[in-house]
């Protein structure tokens, strides 16, 4: 064979043993073992740095690392000693990769390598080169792609957790919002109606339930529907009594005191469950309401969704039934405030009238009579001695003095007035004893009951009390009116204004007279603008609301 294609048949044979390798280190072994093999070489070795990469011909660990990588490259002659067969001479060429690599040989033909054997030797490193380049390339590229997986796999579960986490925060904003509504209606008294009709719906779609209902357990062993809501607007209406069935949510919740679920299944009997398939509801989920102790009621969510209530509805109900048990006992307090209020008032009312009466009926009578002896004595008595006559007739003028003083009292203490000609006669008397101008507007008021009398009554005496004393008005006005069930009383003064509702003993006492009734009072005074008064009190009494838990009710018959 012809020398050039000797080489070339090597290197042809050489690439194909260098490139099958899997990485750089297998490939520089493969590299020195095929060049020793071709060029009949005793050892090869390729080096990078002072770090040997490869060789052959040496035992394991012996290779002169030092001694071979002080052949230059590109240079023949330069003798390294091999075991068992002594000084041979080498040959190095460069590597274009690793970069300062160089591929050594030694054989022990004193002539070195012929010119067709050197251009083999330097085509084999640059095989060795490029196929060391490569796997590097690939071995980078593949860690970049496992590293690459890695972080997917990792980003992976991040993004599920953040996603978990996010909806969780999602979820728990939304719970925190809900709460805050309801609180903001408990804290600001609303009526229990409003929010035990916030809860039911708060509750409903939060749950991403059809329904929600909050009802009240009866003593007879019922249950009574106060708030409804569902999505389609179809719920049971509020004053709904059922009776507790055994298997029923509600049942279990009043008997065991704890929450409660209840879900559909195929092949279920019984009423709860013939009602539920009515309705098409597939799971409930149950909370109890508890009032000082005791289970006052029940908050429900129904859904028609093959899907049951998540894990924690439960727990996630029990805010709410919180803020109903408050706003249930809040609502008992001020019911209980509202019953005191008006015990206070009915018997301060009894006893003017009392006291009036006794002044009436005792003292002015005695002291009419007195007068009556006094002015007879005086008639009796002869001209001389002009002194004594002088003195009966002032005792005379002191007794008619303080009898019409005493007629005052009386009057102020409970005008006779007011319950013989009602609330418009005794507005039309109380103007013309006023010492400021006062522009009235009755027209004709039928009479009402005594307590609503009463009340507009002393709130325009005392409102025309501070105008004339305290506001250096010039005038005043009073306007009464009955609409749509309610007195409305209007009063006002065009004198300095700057009247402070909160602090002044008189406007507090009318405060609680008329909250005492059911009614409101408003008083608007800024600073050099007057003070106005507006009024209103039902003509009726205000219905007590059933919002005592059932353990607090007394027995009619006991």
């Amino acid at each position: 064979m012809r020398p050039s294609a000797w080489s070339t048949q090597q290197l042809a044979e050489f690439v194909a043993v260098v490139s099958s390798s899997q990485t750089e280190a297998s490939a520089a072994l493969a590299a020195v073992e095929r060049a020793a093999e071709t060029l009949d070489a005793k050892v090869a070795a390729i080096l990078n740095d002072g770090r040997l990469m490869a060789a052959v011909g040496y035992p394991e660990g012996t290779a002169p690392v030092a001694e071979l990588g002080s052949v230059p490259p590109g240079d023949a002659g330069v003798d390294v000693a091999v075991p068992g067969v002594g000084a041979c001479s080498a040959t190095a060429v460069s590597l274009e990769y690793p970069p300062g690599a160089t591929l050594v040989l030694a054989r022990s033909d004193p002539g070195g390598l012929g010119p067709e054997e050197a251009g083999l030797l330097r085509g084999m490193a640059h095989v060795t080169s490029m196929t060391m380049r490569t796997l590097s390339l690939l071995s980078a590229e593949r860690a970049a792609r496992e590293e690459s997986d890695r972080n997917a796999a990792v980003n992976a579960r991040l993004l599920v957790t953040l996603t978990e986490r996010q909806a969780r925060l999602e979820q728990l904003a939304e719970e925190q919002a809900a709460l805050r509504r309801v609180a903001t209606l408990v804290a600001g008294q609303a009526a229990a109606d409003d929010i035990f009709a916030a809860v039911a719906r708060e509750v409903g779609r939060l749950l991403r339930a059809d329904g929600g209902a909050v009802c009240r357990y009866e003593p007879d062993g019922s249950m009574t529907v106060v708030a409804g809501w569902s999505e389609q607007g179809v719920h049971l209406p509020v004053g709904t009594r059922t009776e507790l069935e055994t298997e029923s949510v509600p049942a279990i919740v009043l008997r065991s005191g704890g929450s409660a679920r209840l879900d559909w299944r195929e092949g279920r009997s019984g009423p709860v469950a013939d009602l539920m398939r009515r309705h098409g509801i597939r799971s409930s989920v149950a909370a109890p309401i508890v009032v000082e102790g005791r289970v006052w009621g029940v908050m429900i969510a129904s859904s028609r969704q093959p899907e049951p209530f998540p894990d924690d509805a439960e727990s996630r109900i029990m805010g709410f039934t919180e803020l109903v048990a408050t706003a249930v006992s809040n609502a008992a307090s001020r019911e209980q405030l509202a019953a005191s209020r008006a015990r206070i008032v009915a018997t301060a009312d009894q006893t003017r009238r009392q006291i009036e009466r006794d002044l009436h009926d005792e003292i002015q009578q005695r002291l009419v009579t007195l007068t009556l002896h006094l002015q007879a004595l005086k008639d009796s008595v002869p001209a001389d001695p002009p002194e004594l006559l002088a003195q009966l007739s002032h005792v005379d003028d002191e007794l008619r003095a303080l009898l019409r003083d005493l007629r005052e009292i009386a009057r102020d203490v409970h005008p006779a007035i007011l319950s013989e000609g009602g609330l418009g006669h005794a507005l039309r008397a109380l103007v013309r004893r006023s010492s400021l101008p006062v522009e009235l507007n009755v027209g004709a008021v039928e009479r009402l009951r005594q307590p609503v009398e009463v009340a507009a009554y002393y709130v325009v005496s005392e409102a025309l009390a501070n105008a004339a004393k305290h506001a250096n008005a010039s005038v005043a006005y009073v306007g009464l009116e009955v609409r749509n069930g309610t007195l409305r009383l209007a009063i006002g003064d065009d004198g300095v204004g700057g009247a402070d509702a909160a602090h002044g003993a008189g406007l507090v006492g009318l405060t609680d007279r008329v909250e005492a009734l059911g009614g409101t009072i408003t008083v608007t005074s800024p600073p050099g603008a007057g003070t106005s008064m507006v009024v209103e009190l039902p003509l009726t009494p205000a219905a007590v609301g059933r919002l005592e838990p059932p353990f607090d009710r007394r027995d009619p018959g006991g």
